[in-house]
């Protein structure tokens, strides 16, 4: 028998209780016509569903990843704000740190400031007193400038009675030594200076140049001749070179003996540049008495008898930090082409 209900996986045993004559059409009747309608509306719904689902969930992850991008957006400007904002920090702790410091000099500032005015007060009143000081000194100055322009005036007319006094005393001495037969015209026929030059080196050495006890070439430079006319007496040398340089010496004491003399008085020249060239070192002994040699001023100047000069100057006469041995000569050796010794009368 068929009880209505069917066992849709034995279809065996339907054929069976049907005596095999059951078919597929009569087996789905209308309400199973209309489930069966149902069941495929239903999956059809299904599946729009899941469509319609699975499109809504496509769109969702894209919103999702956008939104995801954007937060990483997000979270990329808050780690740059961050980053700035640690910065501003820093910048702003730094700026204090800055103000503290402006406020430190202002306080500095300030306090020099109160110095400074009480240094300005003391020195407006120091410029006051020194106002004062300085009419008054300025009272006296004017004072003393006259004074002085009458003092300068005295001395300038006192100088020029003074170089009148010496021309006219020149004149005195020299016409006692013509009296006493000293012939004072020798110098004014030599041939290496002039009369100027005689002078300028008298004024020097504050005597007369006299008679020429000495000439290089007439008496071939023997020393014998020279000792035998010139000691005794106060010199001056005159040398004329072979490349014309014209040099001389002065000394007070006599060449006679066999030693070296001290004379702080001592010079040697050059008649050229008008220079005169003291010794170095008053203390120094540089005149060197020699029977057998022509006058010898240390090393700085040797008139030797072969009619030669040897000038190593500066040693013991003039600057040795200031001049050179070209003051003198040329050469450190040379030829002497005019010799000329003269008595001096010392004033």
């Amino acid at each position: 028998m068929f009880d209505g209900k069917i066992d849709f996986m034995d279809f065996n045993k339907i054929k069976i209780n049907y005596g095999g004559r059951l078919t597929f059409r009569k087996i789905f009747k209308k309400k199973y016509l209309i489930f069966l309608i149902f069941s495929f509306s239903l999956l059809a719904s299904l599946v729009v569903f899941y469509i319609i689902k699975n499109n809504q969930i496509a769109g969702v992850t894209m919103e999702i990843k956008e939104l995801n991008e954007k937060q990483s957006q997000i979270d990329n400007s808050f780690d740059l704000l961050k980053s700035q904002n640690y910065e501003d920090e820093l910048n702003l702790k730094k700026f204090k740190n800055e103000i503290v410091v402006i406020q430190d000099d202002v306080y500095k500032i300030s306090a020099q400031e109160e110095t400074t005015k009480k240094k300005n007060a003391d020195i407006i009143k120091e410029k006051e007193k020194y106002e004062k000081q300085s009419a008054t000194l300025s009272a006296q100055l004017k004072t003393e400038t006259e004074l002085k322009d009458v003092y300068n005036q005295r001395i300038s007319s006192l100088s020029t009675l003074l170089d009148s006094l010496k021309m006219e005393y020149r004149k005195i001495l020299e016409q006692k030594l013509e009296k006493e037969g000293k012939s004072t015209s020798d110098v004014e026929n030599s041939k290496i200076i002039n009369s100027n030059e005689k002078i300028m080196i008298q004024e020097y050495i504050k005597g007369v140049v006299g008679k020429k006890c000495f000439d290089g070439k007439e008496s071939n430079f023997n020393p014998v001749i020279f000792h035998e006319k010139c000691d005794k007496s106060a010199l001056v040398v005159l040398v004329k070179t072979d490349n014309n340089e014209r040099i001389g010496a002065f000394t007070k004491v006599s060449l006679e003996g066999f030693e070296i003399k001290r004379d702080e008085d001592s010079v040697i020249f050059n008649i050229d540049k008008n220079k005169f060239y003291p010794l170095a070192n008053k203390e120094y002994s540089t005149v060197v008495c020699d029977p057998n040699e022509l006058p010898q001023f240390g090393p700085d100047l040797k008139i030797r008898s072969n009619g030669q000069g040897i000038n190593d100057f500066p040693s013991m006469y003039g600057d040795r930090y200031k001049n050179e041995y070209q003051d003198m000569t040329k050469n450190k050796v040379f030829n002497i082409d005019i010799l000329e010794i003269y008595k001096v009368d010392l004033y």
